[in-house]
C-alpha cells in the first residue's frame, strides 16, 4: 500500500528493484496498491513497471479481492 508515498528518489527505486528481484527469485510476487499519480509516472518512466513481478492495483481492497480469488481462497 503506497498511499503515503508522494515521490520516489533514485535510492528508493534501487531498493524497490532489489526487493523485486529477491522476491521474484524466491517465487514471490511483488504487488503495489494505491500508488499516487506522480509516483506511478516516476515508476513508469524508469521502466520499473516493466520488470515488476506483480501488478499495481487502484485500491487495497481490489488487490486483496483479486489476489484472494486468484489463489483459490
Amino acid at each position: 500500500m503506497c498511499s503515503a508515498v508522494n515521490t520516489i528518489d533514485v535510492s528508493a527505486l534501487e531498493s524497490l528493484e532489489a526487493i523485486n528481484e529477491r522476491l521474484k527469485a524466491g517465487g514471490v510476487t511483488f504487488h503495489f496498491s494505491e500508488v499516487k499519480g506522480p509516483v506511478m509516472d516516476q515508476l513508469s518512466a524508469t521502466g520499473f513497471l516493466d520488470v515488476l513481478s506483480g501488478e499495481v492495483f487502484l485500491s487495497q481492497h481490489y488487490a486483496q479481492t483479486t489476489l484472494r480469488v486468484g489463489s483459490g481462497l
